[in-house]
């Protein structure tokens, strides 16, 4: 029974391995690095954990070992503003990494080949859960880690990010079957799908690129003020910021068609602090270009609501038009749960108090149209879609970043806009406080980007597009197929 019971641990003890260098590979295929590739075998390694597991509740030790390990080595850098949020938001997410374990094991006790097919689907389906609702984080989807192989990813185009995950999660299941198979009938049909999925994607990608999309020309500056963030808010670095970002903005002249300033940027709460924003809405009247401005804002009836918003300041010195941000930061801009357990409320993570907004708004200058993604909003398809729905031309993500230093979060954050540019086939201007700031063009190539914590403008050309892409006109059909059907498929196969 010893000896039993010792080889039982044995086994355990490489599933625990196994989860764990999954993980590592997890992290590591997210930029900056150049290893996107190692998504395609990550899930080859869990799933190579999770078949020498006895129970249920093994399975969700190692899914939760496996998240806990991916989410730490990705998003370890939230720390530098706030650790607790950091832990928190660490502990939370493996959750859902547990549960895709679970998932998996049900089905795979009873039919362990068939749960290699159908468990990307249940991937799909987790990942769709993550990113829903006020707790949505998108940030570790398996579609972000490749961003940086634009033309393989061209065909999110029709199926958005959940369709990326879906075809990244089919590869591991062929390389899994070629492994685990060789030479069999197995081998030789996974051959071939793997050869049509990355063959199809190519051709498809090769296909969009070298088809040109026309719109009417735009310039556009984006301003990276690099201004240190932990001294941005204090009363006499407040003034400065005015200052600065007033004479940047004179610096650019009269030829350009928008200024872009990035997240917070004013610094204070436009409408209170008239001080500190009217340097800024003298440039623009003195220049003649619409400005957009990252600033926070308040509702007009409970002045305790606050709000992380962008504004567009008109060259006339009126500024009517507002974006309040709606996809707020769990455990960083805002609680979850606050609202429905009093003790959560009184707990500090070290961030921010925000509201969400409840407004899609498009910016309208001189028959220009454009809505704006606050910080990680970027992340979320679904919010690019809507906007784009309500006939923005372009988009234009403003962050500030430099709460995180010289980390991988600046670079995982930057690229989420290749994803949305492709999609819906739209220019996007990137404009981050201290980096990375950037132009990607409908096809998710980079075509100007700065570098991090140097103080520039950066100008680029963009064209204005109407195109309707099928992602715009059926959404993320992938995702909601996906969370509706494993249900099903449970119910099918896990006796």
């Amino acid at each position: 029974m010893d000896a039993i019971n010792r080889k039982n641990m044995n086994i355990y003890d490489s599933s625990v391995l196994l989860a764990f260098i999954s993980g590592v590979m997890w992290a590591l295929a997210y930029p900056p690095f150049p290893l996107g590739f190692l998504a395609f075998f990550m899930l080859v390694f869990l799933w190579r954990a999770l078949e020498n597991v006895h129970s249920g509740f093994q399975a969700v030790k190692i899914g939760y070992l496996w998240g806990l390990v991916g989410s730490l080595g990705t998003l370890w850098w939230i720390s530098l503003p706030t650790l607790p949020g950091m832990i928190a938001l660490v502990l939370f997410l493996p959750l859902y990494s547990a549960l895709y374990a679970w998932i998996h094991y049900l089905v795979a006790h009873k039919h362990p080949r068939l749960a290699i097919v159908l468990s990307p689907i249940f991937l799909v389906a987790v990942e769709f859960l993550r990113s829903w609702g006020k707790l949505g984080f998108p940030w570790m989807n398996l579609s972000y880690t490749m961003t940086g192989y634009p033309v393989l990813i061209q065909f999110a185009d029709i199926f958005g990010a959940f369709g990326v995950s879906l075809w990244v999660a089919m590869i591991n299941s062929c390389i899994y079957f070629l492994l685990a198979k060789p030479f069999k009938r197995e081998f030789f049909v996974s051959a071939i799908v793997l050869l049509s999925l990355v063959f199809g994607s190519y051709r498809y990608g090769v296909y969009r690129m070298n088809r040109n999309i026309e719109g009417r020309d735009l310039r556009i500056a984006l301003l990276q003020g690099n201004i240190d963030p932990y001294e941005k808010w204090s009363p006499k670095m407040r003034h400065m910021n005015a200052k600065i970002y007033s004479d940047m903005i004179r610096s650019v002249g009269s030829e350009i068609d928008l200024c872009i300033l990035p997240e917070t940027a004013t610094a204070c709460y436009h409408r209170r602090k008239v001080s500190m924003f009217l340097p800024l809405v003298d440039a623009v009247k003195e220049t003649g270009v619409p400005t957009l401005m990252g600033t926070l804002d308040f509702d007009d009836n409970n002045h305790s609501r606050y709000f992380n918003s962008a504004i567009l300041v008109m060259p006339d010195g009126s500024y009517k038009q507002e974006y309040s941000k709606i996809q707020l930061v769990p455990f960083a801009e805002y609680i979850p749960l606050q609202d429905n357990f009093t003790f959560i409320r009184r707990l500090s993570f070290g961030g921010g108090h925000f509201e969400s907004g409840d407004k899609y708004t498009v910016f309208k200058f001189n028959d220009a149209k454009f809505s704006v993604l606050i910080c990680y909003e970027s992340a979320f398809g679904w919010l690019g879609r809507r906007f784009r729905d309500k006939g923005a031309q372009f988009l234009v993500n403003i962050t500030n970043d430099g709460w995180f230093g010289r980390t991988t979060g600046p670079y995982q954050h930057a690229m989420f806009n290749v994803m949305r540019a492709i999609e819906n086939r739209v220019w996007i201007a990137r404009c981050a406080n201290t980096g990375i700031s950037m132009f990607v063009d409908p096809y998710g190539r980079i075509i100007r980007q700065t570098k991090l914590f140097e103080r520039t403008v950066l100008i680029s050309d963009i064209h204005l597009t109407n195109v309707i892409t099928i992602y715009d006109r059926i959404g993320d059909v992938i995702g909601w197929g996906s969370f509706f059907i494993t249900p099903f498929l449970l119910l099918l196969f896990r006796k």
